[in-house]
């Protein structure tokens, strides 16, 4: 029983309030067929937007089977449209992309319902409304007339108390409109039908009463036959089905239809009237609706998934490029440039300086620097003796070995990190090497050779010479003979030293590879060596002797100009104006970057954008629907965040896929721009320079799910939260424009 009283809806406008209904007072009792007469304007589907919560009245009382709708929520409101009241449109008002079978179970399957049970009625009113056999087709495929027979199915599933029929034949043939009217006849007994039309002679040819509207009042209510039947007999037969009794059915169906006690036996089949119950959030099902509606809107769908893919992939191209491409070189600035030293390349007394320069707080470390070049040498392996050899290889700085001086700490030493075996000296006569002077110079196997497939090599790893030594003689000690000399004339008439630790030579173009690192201390007892062992005279004209410190902080302000001036000696740096205009590049490098990512992920952002958006504001009138037939806002913004998650594991997969392509592939190129020796970097070193930036890429593929999850969930959830003849209204302005 539906009763209004002075009901009243007023619409504000600019220049005048429009007065939609104005007091309308009318009750409705199950078995009467009302139609609602009344030009357009006249306020007729105002009326049954009020009575069937879609809108909200400005004043007057509805009192819904003896209940009070002032009471009713939302929630409520949404419940009471599941459970008791059926729509049947005009326009129809199916959900297009969704097939006709889930078109019909939807009121019921999204609230709760069994779905087998559902389509198993499903398929009965299709039969019995004449659609047979079209269960599988989209509903978009239909014509009107199947549409609205569909239309009517659906809300006949719910078994209705009230059937709402807003101009339900407007957009009919007139042969189609009589079938359409045949069956909301069939289905009218035991329930309350008000059918909003402006045909006179449909009104008076189908419905037991007529009330006329115009401006909002009612001028006229006349009862023209008696009414309908008030039980739903027909109806009850079509939602049953057949199911074994169990104890808990036959409990709860006693309680509910008294006169079924006796047919209900247990154990026996029996056909039961279908539970209906209302659950606000049904997970699994609006997930499988949404799987659904990702399939039907495949093309708008494959718009943001593309859309997305390629803006996400040109990012990370972009960074792996250019990340790589600057990190080699500025890597490759570092190894090459000991821009931490600082050489006193002229002064007065050298143990002096070093005590002078020890005292200013800002240096960490002075010591005598030593380089001598060095023309004769031995290695010797487990006995064995290997001298040097001429290999054609990549560095060529193999080929001019010389002695270089150690910083005592190592924190100070610029290529502690390149040490790829064994250790940094620290006690006497220890020494630093690179692998490929080794292996070039004494072995013959340079990283050529291993490029050309030239030769094969019984080493496997170049910690073998950690703890090796490595003889240098001041003069030759070799006679005329191609032989090697003999170890005892090796160890006899060269200074040893043991070789301590191994530095990578995996980069080509790096200067430091001829380079022997030794302690000055050391070099001071080599060149002792040669004067008092093997009377070697002219031993101290063969090495530059220099005085090297080391600050605290390389990027603190040093006035060297001061402290050459306070200690009378000149300061040699010039590695440190290229470190410092190296990193102001850097520096301006990350800007630009920052720049181009920001450009790329505004444009890339706004097209997604206004994709997702697009999408989201075409299926508005979808939201009207599945409000209309009493499904929950939670719900209805789960299927939106369910068919995102289709689109974003879609993302996060082919993503991964691309980029793990499109990475490899850099990484071939990579290697033949620097060295590739893959497999060989136990004997060569680790090149660590290539990134593969794998956080940065998850950070941005992870992010782009989250920048897509906002973009549809932001305007998704704002329309979930519309009402229901908001977001029909809007759907109809854009039609009346349209047509």
């Amino acid at each position: 029983m539906i009763e209004v009283t002075n009901l009243r809806k007023v619409y504000p406008t600019k220049e005048r309030d429009f007065i939609a209904l104005n007091d309308v007072s009318l009750k409705f009792e199950p078995g009467e067929f009302i139609a609602i007469l009344g030009e357009s304007g006249s306020g007729k589907t105002t009326f049954l937007n009020m009575i069937s919560g879609v809108d909200i009245k400005t004043s007057g009382k509805i009192v819904f089977n003896d209940l009070d709708v002032d009471k009713f929520n939302d929630s409520k409101w949404r419940e009471i449209r599941n459970q008791e009241i059926g729509f049947i449109f005009q326009r129809f008002n199916l959900i297009d992309h969704l097939t006709v079978m889930e078109n019909v179970v939807l009121p019921l399957i999204l609230t709760g319902s069994d779905n087998t049970v559902a389509r198993e009625i499903a398929l009965r009113l299709l039969n019995e409304v004449g659609l047979e056999g079209v269960e599988d087709k989209l509903a978009s495929e239909l014509s009107g007339g199947q549409r609205q027979r569909v239309a009517i199915a659906r809300t006949i599933i719910i078994n209705p108390t009230i059937i709402l029929a807003d101009e339900p034949t407007g957009a009919l043939d007139s042969t189609t409109a009589k079938e359409i009217m045949d069956l909301i006849q069939k289905f009218a007994p035991g329930r309350i039908i008000i059918m909003v039309t402006h045909d006179e002679d449909l009104a008076y040819s189908n419905a037991n009463r007529v009330v006329r509207l115009h401006d909002g009042d009612v001028i006229s209510d006349e009862k023209l036959k008696d009414k309908n039947s008030v039980t739903r007999d027909t109806t009850n037969k079509l939602l049953m089905y057949e199911t074994k009794v169990t104890k808990r059915l036959r409990k709860r169906l006693v309680k509910q239809f008294p006169e079924m006690e006796d047919d209900l036996i247990l154990g026996q089949l029996c056909d039961v009237p279908m539970e209906r119950k209302y659950v606000s959030n049904n997970p699994v099902f609006t997930r499988k609706i949404a799987r659904e509606n990702y399939k039907q809107k495949g093309k708008i769908n494959r718009r943001i998934l593309y859309s997305f893919v390629i803006s996400i992939v040109l990012l990370l191209v972009v960074n792996l490029v250019m990340r790589n491409i600057t990190d080699y070189n500025f890597n490759l600035f570092d190894v090459n440039n000991n821009y931490e030293q600082f050489l006193v390349t002229d002064y007065e007394d050298l143990d002096d300086t070093v005590t002078s320069l020890m005292e200013l707080d800002y240096v960490d470390e002075a010591i005598p620097y030593y380089e001598h070049y060095v023309q004769e040498m031995y290695l010797v392996v487990d006995d064995q003796r290997f001298e040097l050899t001429v290999q054609n290889t990549t560095n060529k700085g193999v080929f001019s070995p010389k002695i270089v001086t150690l910083p005592t700490k190592e924190s100070n030493f610029y290529l502690s990190e390149q040490i790829i075996a064994g250790s940094y000296p620290s006690s006497e006569n220890e020494i630093l090497v690179s692998s490929e002077f080794i292996l070039t110079r004494f072995y013959g196997y340079s990283m050529e050779t291993v490029r050309n497939g030239d030769r094969t090599l019984n080493i496997t790893n170049v910690s073998k010479f950690v703890g090796e030594n490595l003889y240098i003689c001041g003069e030759s000690i070799s006679d005329t003979s191609d032989d090697i000399p003999p170890l005892s004339t090796i160890t006899d008439d060269c200074y040893k030293y043991t070789i301590k630790g191994v530095l990578n030579s995996y980069y080509k173009g790096v200067n430091y590879t001829g380079n022997i690192y030794a302690h000055a201390d050391d070099f001071e007892s080599y060149v002792t060596y040669l004067k008092d062992e093997v009377n070697f005279t002219r031993a101290d004209e063969y090495y530059d002797t220099y005085v090297s410190f080391y600050v605290d902080d390389v990027d603190a302000f040093i006035d060297l100009d001061q402290i050459s001036d306070d200690l009378d000696i000149t300061i040699n740096n010039s590695e440190l104006r290229e470190y410092i205009e190296t990193k102001s590049l850097e520096e301006m490098l990350y800007f630009i970057y920052l720049a181009i990512f920001i450009s790329l992920i505004i444009i890339s952002g706004t097209i997604d954008i206004n994709i997702v958006t697009s999408s989201v504001h075409s299926r508005i009138r979808e939201i009207g629907i599945y409000s209309c037939i009493g499904v929950s806002k939670r719900s209805i913004r789960n299927m939106f965040v369910f068919e995102t998650l289709e689109i974003a594991w879609r993302i996060l997969v082919l993503n991964t896929l691309l980029y793990a392509v499109i990475a490899f592939g850099f990484t071939f190129l990579y290697k033949n721009i620097v060295v590739d020796l893959t497999g060989l970097d136990s004997l060569f070193g680790v090149n660590e320079l290539f990134s593969y930036q794998i956080m940065f890429s998850a950070f941005v593929i992870l992010g782009a799910v989250v920048f897509l999850f906002i973009s549809v969930l932001v305007p998704s959830f704002r329309a979930a939260n519309m009402r229901a003849i908001d977001a029909l209204r809007s759907e109809w302005y854009r039609w009346v424009e349209e047509t």
